[in-house]
């Protein structure tokens, strides 16, 4: 009997990007033997690249695009598929995700299985879904791609710090550690931030964090927009007014493992575009990656990139009614109209 799904991918390769320090080290040659193996018996062909550093995958992503491969696999975490999205973007190019990291919360999101059998199978099938990508400017960065989420604030200026925390000596992760203290000791208390809203609605409110999202899980698999969608067009925002540095924390130590927690003093808003400017000005931070600081345009590129994903509802991403509704962004005590013209 004949495999359809072999005769299905018989004349397309694909290209392989795995990151070898993702996750567990001691299992990651295994598990792409395994990959690679269950790829093959679905009848796709596959060509492999190590990527480390990470930062290598955008590099390998863009080639793969250049020499024509219509199906670009990301083995690792949200940091290896991150760098692969951001390779891709633009392009018609199919992306396929197999689970191999630590944080693995894109995965998570969508629905897409840890298995490694059962994520191949899934390419294997070709059922793709036309999903959103966000797109910040800063300073720094003209344009930068970015899936999950932009952070203003108070977690973005920890997460270099957090980064660098080893796994191992004690030595070093203390020092890590001391650095990550200093940095929220010396954090501004209460910053004011301005937010735009499509050119529109103005927010101004002293806060110390925003999160700007177009996926439901961020970091440890944290909750923070449990109404994100990827195909609406939207981003989800959250501002945490009133909220000191101990609060913010623990805000974000309760969402972990995709809790959701009420709580009256989040305010939440939805846009398509989003201007923030600060002052004193914050540090920012899209996906993980540091961006610099003061102000930023960030922007949803509607329905950018092809992904092999089971259908909505699978993951942690709720279902929409209509994907091409347009939705305003709510009210809340924080906006005023605005009666003058954006810049």
């Amino acid at each position: 009997m004949k495999n359809k799904n072999k005769d299905k991918h018989k004349h397309i390769r694909a290209k392989l990007i795995a990151n070898p320090g993702a996750g567990n080290e001691v299992d990651a040659p295994s598990l792409l033997e395994q990959a690679v193996r269950c790829l093959t018996h679905h009848g796709i062909k596959v060509n492999v690249a190590y990527a480390s550093p990470k930062k290598e995958c955008r590099i390998l992503a863009k080639r793969a695009v250049e020499k024509g491969y219509k199906i670009v696999i990301a083995m690792g975490g949200d940091g290896t598929i991150g760098e692969v999205i951001r390779g891709i973007a633009g392009s018609d190019v199919a992306l396929g995700v197999i689970v191999g990291g630590t944080m693995n919360d894109i995965a998570a999101s969508l629905g897409i299985p840890e298995d490694v059998e059962a994520a191949c199978a899934l390419i294997a099938k070709g059922d793709t879904r036309e999903l959103d990508l966000g797109q910040i400017k800063t300073r720094k960065h003209k344009k930068f791609y970015f899936f999950m989420v932009t952070v203003i604030g108070l977690t973005a200026a920890l997460y270099p710090d957090v980064k660098k925390i080893p796994k191992g000596k004690f030595k070093e992760k203390f020092t890590a550690l001391k650095d990550a203290v200093v940095t929220l000791v010396e954090h501004e208390a209460k910053p004011e931030v301005l937010l735009t809203l499509d050119d529109e609605s103005k927010i101004k409110v002293d806060t110390m964090l925003v999160t700007i999202a177009n996926t439901p899980l961020i970091a440890s698999k944290n909750l923070v927009a449990p109404d994100a969608s990827m195909q609406d067009g939207l981003f989800d925002i959250s501002v945490f007014p009133d909220y000191n540095k101990a609060e913010v924390l623990s805000y974000f130590k309760r969402t972990e493992e995709e809790n959701l927690i009420p709580d009256g003093k989040l305010q939440r808003f939805r846009a398509h575009k989003i201007k923030v400017k600060s002052t004193p000005k914050l540090e920012i931070s899209a996906d993980g990656i540091s961006l610099g600081k003061g102000t930023c345009i960030i922007k949803m590129n509607r329905r950018a990139l092809r992904v092999f994903a089971p259908p909505i509802g699978s993951g942690d991403e709720k279902s929409q009614a209509d994907g091409e509704e347009e939705l305003s962004a709510p009210l809340s005590p924080f906006i005023k109209p605005n009666k003058e013209s954006s810049t």
